[in-house]
């Protein structure tokens, strides 16, 4: 009768209570990296914070003294849910905002404000300067767009298109609530009204995304500006 062999490659499966050992230490394992990964992101975070608002700090005023020609003098306002308005001492604010402009002497040369919708591509974020007295977007800047080179972002340089806001009509009816006519993009070449944009040919989803943004933003926010007006003028 012959004996049965133990084949040399079978092992003796560990006992239950070290299977669960070492379970526990790769849970801890894994749970120290997780933890050293997250205190280092926090810390990148904390370290990076401070520099990135600087810096969009000084683009923001950069863009503003863009848009208006002469200032010397800048007041960044938020647009709290009620419609009143106050001043920020930082651009670190999530509602709406608005960038009054003084030249040396203190007088109000305009007021810069954020527009955006989303294009072809993803969101394209504007700035544009607006001028009480004349009831018109006087100057336009986009500031972020990912638009399709030589197509969408036309926008940002085609001499025609940015013509369109060298005084587009965006005043406000009789009883100051909204704009008397909505921002409206037109077909290339086909522009009649003063509250018009021209498409660029090649880009319409592009130079229409800018017509809606400008269209809620000035239907939004002008109502505002004229309401606080006084209270801008005066930088207060």
């Amino acid at each position: 009768m012959s004996a049965t062999t133990q084949s040399p490659q079978a092992r003796t499966p560990k006992p239950p209570a070290a299977e669960a050992a070492s379970s526990v230490k790769m849970i801890r394992l894994m749970g120290s990296v997780s933890l050293i990964c997250g205190l280092l992101i926090v810390t990148t975070y904390r370290s990076t914070l401070v520099p990135i608002q600087r810096n969009q700090e000084i683009i923001m005023k950069e863009t503003v003294a863009e848009l208006l020609p002469g200032v010397e003098k800048q007041v960044i306002y938020g647009v709290q849910p009620s419609g009143e308005i106050s001043v920020l001492k930082s651009l670190d604010y999530t509602g709406p905002r608005l960038f009054a402009g003084y030249n040396g002497s203190g007088a109000l040369l305009g007021v810069v404000l954020e527009a955006s919708d989303r294009g072809y591509a993803d969101v394209i974020r504007t700035m544009y300067a607006y001028s009480p007295a004349k009831q018109a977007i006087t100057g336009f800047k986009v500031v972020e767009l990912k638009e399709t080179p030589g197509l969408g972002d036309k926008i940002t340089s085609d001499p025609t298109f940015l013509a369109n806001f060298q005084n587009l009509d965006v005043r406000l009816n009789a009883d100051k609530t909204s704009t008397a006519h909505p921002v409206t993009t037109v077909k290339h070449g086909t522009k009649k009204n003063p509250w018009e944009v021209d498409a660029i040919s090649g880009a319409t989803i592009s130079s229409r995304a800018v017509g809606r943004a400008l269209d809620k933003s000035t239907r939004d926010l002008l109502p505002i500006v004229n309401r606080n007006l006084s209270r801008i003028e005066k930088g207060e």
